[in-house]
């Protein structure tokens, strides 16, 4: 069943946490992936070593606290 009306125009917003992107081989286009704490983002690190991985930083309360995009709003 779908919704009826208007689509939404706000922009989403991204939940607090660490972020990364990591690119599968035979892909062309990263996969974004959020852990809640630094500990899960180590983690993460580990199980994607064999992949190309990429820190983008840290989001709280929709502003990038670290990483290429410091101090910017997430949109």
């Amino acid at each position: 069943m779908s919704k009826v009306g208007r689509p939404s125009k706000a922009k989403k917003k991204l939940k607090d946490g660490f972020y990364m992107h990591v690119t599968i081989k035979n892909s062309n286009s990263p996969i974004r992936i959020m852990r809640e704490t630094k500990a899960g983002l180590e983690d993460a690190r580990e199980q994607f070593k064999n992949n190309k991985f990429k820190y983008l930083g840290q989001v709280k309360n929709n502003v990038w606290l670290d990483g290429e995009n410091k101090g910017k709003k997430t949109n």
